[in-house]
């Protein structure tokens, strides 16, 4: 059924940016722009002390994970500044070794992927929702959310699924975009103090419910990955 958000824009203030995976040869934190995704996350989810693990001794904040390197990174910026005020992270479902859905909720994914037919290739495993405090309630995980399922789309993946924050309303979100909860389990993520939910949703679909919102951030993604390819194509080989 067509839930079309009239109402959600992509503000002109705002910037979209993708990032993608990173070399097999470098660790994520090399590039300027790495290390700001990491400080901004760890900033965030700091919460004031709330997790003091995600800041240093030397007192900068830093959220290192893992699956970082294979992923792409949506983010939104301030056009004004270039300020960073959200990212997402999605990564090829196959090449996270573990992958943190897998690891924490095995038989819902297993059902999810059997259900519709899919493999693991055919999915991008969605991470690390943030927005900044000063920044929400303006649409900007709605526009993150869209802008992601216009990657996956573009990537040719049939499936997105995510480990869903239920403390913070996370998962409502998602839900209310078109995401769905794909298993009935809840599962503790200490290091966020969240508990968290298998939820999935097909591109396709979630796109045919808010086309207004899809064909304005489209073009911005578009854009996106063209300069990446272009990017590729200019680098010097080895």
């Amino acid at each position: 059924m067509r839930n079309d958000t009239t109402d959600v824009r992509l503000p002109a203030a705002v910037h979209l940016e993708i990032q993608p995976p990173s070399s097999y040869s470098s660790s994520f934190g090399s590039e300027p722009w790495q290390r700001e995704i990491r400080s901004f996350r760890g900033e965030v989810i700091y919460e004031n002390g709330r997790f003091p693990h995600f800041r240093m001794e030397d007192g900068e904040f830093d959220d290192a994970d893992e699956h970082d390197r294979h992923a792409y990174h949506v983010l939104a910026r301030l056009r004004s500044t270039g300020e960073l005020i959200a990212s997402a992270r999605l990564a090829p479902a196959e090449l996270l070794a573990p992958s943190k859905v897998m690891a924490l909720d095995e038989p819902g994914a297993t059902r999810l992927l059997s259900k519709e037919r899919l493999r693991r290739t055919d999915v991008l495993e969605g991470a690390r929702w943030v927005v900044h405090p000063h920044h929400r309630r303006q649409n900007i995980g709605q526009l993150l959310v869209v802008a992601s399922n216009v990657l996956a789309q573009r990537l040719g993946r049939s499936l997105i699924w995510v480990l869903a924050g239920t403390v913070a309303g996370q998962d409502a979100i998602l839900r209310h975009f078109g995401f769905w909860e794909a298993s009935p389990d809840s599962h503790p993520m200490p290091e966020v103090g969240d508990m968290v939910k298998l939820l999935a949703c097909r591109p396709e679909q979630l796109l045919g419910n808010h086309p207004r919102l899809a064909a304005q951030v489209a073009p911005a993604v578009l854009d996106e990955l063209t300069r990446i390819r272009l990017g590729r194509e200019s680098s010097p080989v080895a």
